[in-house]
């Protein structure tokens, strides 16, 4: 997936998804260029409609950034524990959730430095390593992440509209 956030922009007509159900009833919202998955389906059965919106989520997952952000030594007793992970995704759910109906329906960004992990440093050179990777990360998501983050709350609030409302 390209994470350079000028490409997001969209310049054309905004793209939409679109979910028919048996009984006529369409539901439809804005489909944004930096989503992942159309979520569009037809001759769903009506009353499955509600739950399927709230399911609906766009993602876009950053992928230039593929270091972890610690690992560990070999000779402490966690090593068998697998690498800490470094994730960033951008997700957003046009429709409120029955269980979060105050949610935000807006992008969100998600980060995940490491999995419950705390960095040791035995000596110096370690901690050099420590800080050169924070950096390395800090970088990527001022260069990559906060740009492309930017670009999408601006197009998400330029082309979202109100969730459809569901019949009574």
């Amino acid at each position: 997936m390209n994470t350079d956030a000028t490409a997001l922009r969209t310049t054309s007509r905004a793209r939409t998804w679109r979910i028919t159900t048996t009984n006529g009833t369409t539901a439809y919202g804005y489909l944004p260029a930096w989503a992942d998955d159309d979520p569009s389906e037809t001759d769903l059965d009506p009353r499955t409609l509600s739950l399927t919106l709230t399911d609906i989520v766009h993602h876009f997952p950053f992928t230039g950034m593929t270091t972890p952000l610690v690992t560990h030594r070999e000779d402490t007793p966690d090593a068998d524990d697998g690498i800490a992970s470094y994730f960033c995704e951008i997700e957003c759910h046009p429709h409120p959730d029955h269980a979060h109906p105050d949610g935000p329906l807006t992008p969100v960004l998600h980060v995940q430095i490491t999995q419950n992990h705390t960095t040791t440093c035995h000596e110096p050179a370690e901690l050099i390593t420590l800080i050169a990777q924070l950096r390395a990360h800090t970088d990527y998501l001022t260069r990559d992440v906060l740009p492309t983050f930017r670009t999408i709350h601006d197009d998400w609030a330029t082309h979202h509209r109100e969730p459809t409302k569901q019949p009574s």
